[in-house]
């Protein structure tokens, strides 16, 4: 009996031990998670602080400073842990956030752009124009409220802009391999199951380059904002505008200040022809000195003697073009919509820019070596026009999709606990506007 006894007792003292040897890994487990889980969140956070501190007091002369700062805050330690936050553009791999505004956004990109994305077929370039026009009526042979129906599918088109990337897989023939690639969820980071061949979803090359498919070009989430260069609220060009504030801003006299005003009111009333016309010109009054430059900075830095005369508008120079676009709009901030953001000059990679200028690598291998020539990178749209491979005239007809600075910010961050349990959190957040907001949120 004092054997049996023994023996049971030693079962239930090992059973006992075994129970709360597993009770002890699991509970670990569940405390390196929320370690881990913060330390991500962490980073999140740092990023959002950043982001502020350039929002609130920017550095109109070095747009490149917010770029750095991210960069340097892509790890950071923890007493409980560290975040790594990278993120993967055009097949390569960079430290920090995404810049959303290095993609064109889906709701203002052109037809023409459209069509020239890899796998895109001319029925699915009418299709997502039909998804995002406020009209019924079928473009070309695109997809409209009566195919969605008529298949059954359980949604019709949003007739409005798209909220959101994956929106765009609702379009008829926006297959999901095709919006997203290899990167099946959408972090902007190769994982490992977007790595592994044909084991598991999904198939990819295996190749240790992460294929981010038409995603990787367009973005619903990129915004324009009404804070100009210095911080400040933008100038609104309207007949309304003071053209005392105006002329203090940017540096214009008082006729090429009534001109700015004049030609925002009519229906040609966008920013782009300034680049490529002379200010004179637009509002029906050319210069007495007018040159055929149109719009290099040998033609821009030419005024009258006299700054303006009875007959004709000085000509804007260079300077002054750079505080037009800084710090004046000619779009309306005042309704409840967003406005699709512009692209990014300074974070933009080659295939976007190639995008954007008719199909052409030259012009796109030329704007990176000039801001790659700068450590401020490309201060204003202006600085285009001493890159000789693009015409003016081509400049201006893209000008309204470019600027120098990005507004929203795609977040990667993976918490890492000391005892090695890894979550992954991934945010979208908006500065355009403070204090910064987060549109999206998700946890891995």
């Amino acid at each position: 009996m004092v054997l049996w006894s023994i023996a049971i007792a030693s079962v239930i003292v090992a059973a006992t031990q075994m129970v709360t040897w597993r009770t002890t890994v699991l509970g670990q487990s569940a405390v390196g998670r929320v370690q881990a889980r913060w330390a991500a969140r962490a980073g999140i956070e740092r990023i959002i602080a950043t982001l502020a501190r350039h929002t609130e007091s920017p550095d109109a002369e070095d747009p490149m400073a917010i770029v750095r700062d991210l960069e340097f805050d892509w790890t950071g330690t923890l007493e409980s842990g560290s975040w790594d936050i990278r993120h993967v553009a055009e097949g390569q791999e960079f430290r920090g956030p995404l810049d959303l505004h290095s993609r064109m956004n889906v709701n203002s990109i052109t037809k023409l752009q459209l069509g020239e994305l890899p796998e895109m077929s001319i029925d699915t370039v009418d299709s997502i124009l039909d998804w995002r026009d406020e009209d019924e009526e079928v473009q070309g042979i695109g997809a409209e409220r009566s195919f969605y129906e008529g298949r059954d599918l359980g949604y019709v088109p949003r007739n409005a802009p798209f909220k959101s990337i994956t929106e765009l897989e609702l379009v008829a023939g926006a297959w999901p391999e095709y919006v997203r690639g290899e990167d099946w969820n959408l972090n902007n980071r190769l994982d490992g199951n977007e790595d592994d061949g044909e084991n598991a979803t999904p198939e990819d090359d295996a190749d240790g380059r992460l294929d981010t498919g038409w995603a990787g070009y367009l973005t619903a989430r990129s915004t324009q904002s009404p804070l100009g260069r210095s911080g400040f609220p933008k100038i609104r060009l309207t007949a309304d505008t003071d053209p005392a504030e105006l002329m203090e801003i940017t540096g214009v006299d008082e006729a090429q200040a009534n001109a700015l005003m004049n030609f925002a009111e009519t229906a040609n009333g966008v920013m782009g022809p300034l680049l490529s016309v002379d200010l004179g010109e637009l509002v029906g009054q050319p210069a007495q000195n007018n040159r055929s430059s149109r719009g290099r900075s040998t033609g821009r830095t030419s005024r009258n003697a006299g700054g303006s005369g009875e007959d004709g508008v000085a000509a804007l120079d260079n300077e002054q073009l750079k505080a037009i676009f800084a710090e004046c709009t000619m779009t309306d901030f005042t309704g409840p919509d967003r406005i699709p953001g512009k692209v990014n000059l300074n974070t933009a990679g080659p295939e976007v820019l190639t995008l954007i200028f008719n199909d052409d690598p030259g012009i796109a291998e030329s704007i990176l070596a000039l801001r790659q020539s700068r450590a401020e990178g490309i201060t204003s749209i202006v600085d285009l026009l001493e890159v000789r491979r693009i015409d003016p005239d081509v400049l201006s007809t893209v000008a309204d999709q470019l600027d120098v600075t990005g507004w929203v910010y795609s977040i990667s961050s993976r918490g890492i606990s000391p005892t090695g349990q890894v979550i992954e959190i991934h945010a979208v957040v908006d500065r355009s506007t403070l204090p910064v907001k987060i549109i999206e949120y998700r946890e891995d």
